[in-house]
């Protein structure tokens, strides 16, 4: 049996797309603050679909504010099988650019650098890695698009650039999975 998940796509597509959907979840499911009557109120009721797939949704979003609740993600956090994922993307990142030197990787990275030593400066340092940094970036743009904020120029350029860094590390991640015996971490 399959557990539901609509981010499954997405997963298997494009690791960043899902790690940045996932932080997007859960930021929702705190500003309903893990309550499941207020999932059910806001998200499943006036949803589309029929009583077995808003059942497969509930079933799914019971599971995210049981895991965030057990990992005290209650204020801020992401769960622990994101940040695996993230972790693994770091790895691989360091990997392309310090032992594989993978051209396009590297020029993808390089133009995308100062724009997430920007984004590290901002957050008062460098207390992440690059790869967890350009996921900020992309999310903090995404959110600001979703709150129909203006964006400059430059940081519409900036997002273009790190999205597509993490377009080909997404690719590089699908690849490396389909590997047999190739363990990220």
């Amino acid at each position: 049996m399959t557990t539901f998940d609509p981010l499954r796509k997405r997963r298997e597509e494009n690791i960043a797309g899902y790690v940045i959907g996932m932080w997007q979840v859960e930021d929702l499911m705190r500003a309903l603050e893990l309550d499941m009557n207020l999932v059910e109120e806001r998200l499943i009721a006036p949803g589309e679909g029929d009583a077995e797939a808003k059942e497969a949704l509930r079933g799914w979003y019971a599971g995210l504010v049981e895991r965030m609740k057990e990992q005290g993600l209650q204020r801020v956090g992401h769960l622990s099988e994101v940040e695996e994922v993230v972790n693994e993307l770091e790895y691989l990142h360091r990997a392309l650019v310090e032992v594989m030197d993978d051209e396009a990787y590297d020029a993808l990275f390089a133009k995308a650098e100062p724009d997430i030593k920007a984004v590290q400066q901002h957050a008062g340092g460098d207390p992440e890695g690059p790869i967890t940094s350009a996921l900020t970036a992309v999310y903090g743009v995404m959110m600001l698009r979703s709150e129909g904020k203006p964006i400059s120029k430059e940081t519409q350029q900036a997002d273009a650039t790190i999205r597509a860094m993490l377009d080909l590390l997404s690719k590089h991640y699908r690849q490396m999975r389909r590997l047999p015996g190739v363990s990220l971490n």
